[in-house]
């Protein structure tokens, strides 16, 4: 059963030692829709969440979506206005605070959000200048639909997801046609796969590690590997290791097909092979 050499190869990711940077390739993914890949440098990535802050290795990120610059600096000032906007009945007085809140800007939305979530926290009985309000309004600063998540998301190990506060500045790649800089608020995600430098050895063999853990994911289990190809290339793909099927029969198969456990009736040896082969698909 070769066609599982194919397999490992498509579900491959290199990994690096872990530094405090890594040489990664990007895909950025920008808000009006261009997508633009190529090189850069990346630390670690630290989210700061409700419960505390997560720091992971950049070569175990595959994907960042970046959500809307939150500014907690001013909480310290918002919070209290926010108990004032919610407790006060004078109209007057409530549209002092609100203006006051709402010339912070987008950036306080994540507090604002924040606020509504505790228990005690109760819809005003004002019909104007209420802190409902103020959330639409900050919503359409930041050009977002009213509900949508604010904060910065981060996936990696595969299938694990967190959301939280990365701090993530404007950042420049290596492209195709020169060095390019994108602003945070333009970049709507990043598809992260790290790349070591010194994989290509000199008989031409690209070698590959392949993850402790090997997962789904949004593109449907395809993960970049990093190798590229072009028509009129030839390549040769080996496999060595095992893939147990968690989410199957757990069955245990090699590049050769099954070893050990309960045969999953999805791979027969007698089907037609439809794996991705690094970049090209088998006809």
């Amino acid at each position: 059963m070769k066609k599982l050499s194919f397999l490992f190869a498509a579900l491959s990711i290199m990994l690096i030692s872990n530094l405090q940077a890594a040489n990664v390739q990007l895909t950025v993914k920008l808000k009006n829709g261009d997508v633009v890949t190529g090189k850069t440098t990346l630390p670690k990535i630290s989210v700061v969440t409700a419960y505390g802050t997560l720091t992971i290795p950049i070569e175990k990120v595959s994907n960042l979506r970046l959500g809307i610059v939150s500014d907690h600096t001013k909480d310290g000032a918002v919070l209290p206005d926010l108990s004032k906007l919610q407790t006060l009945t004078n109209e007057a007085e409530a549209k002092v605070v609100y203006e006051r809140l709402l010339a912070y800007g987008s950036p306080i939305l994540s507090t604002v959000l924040t606020y509504t979530q505790n228990p005690f926290y109760k819809i005003s009985d004002r019909d104007n200048y209420t802190i409902e309000q103020l959330t639409d309004e900050l919503y359409n600063k930041a050009d977002l639909a009213s509900g949508q998540t604010v904060n910065d998301a981060v996936t990696f190990d595969g299938s694990n997801y967190i959301e939280g506060s990365v701090a993530f500045g404007d950042i420049t790649i290596q492209a195709e046609y020169g060095n390019l800089t994108f602003k945070r608020d333009k970049i709507e995600s990043l598809d992260i796969s790290a790349i070591e430098e010194n994989v290509l050895s000199a008989d031409g063999n690209y070698k590959l590690k392949a993850s402790y853990h090997i997962s789904g994911n949004d593109n449907k289990g395809w993960l970049n590997t990093g190798v590229k190809v072009k028509s009129g290339d030839k390549f040769a793909i080996t496999a060595t290791g095992k893939v147990v099927l968690k989410s199957l029969s757990g069955g245990t198969y090699g590049p050769d097909g099954y070893v050990s456990g309960t045969k999953d009736g999805a791979y027969t040896d007698d089907m037609s092979t439809k794996i991705w082969r690094s970049g090209l698909q088998n006809r």
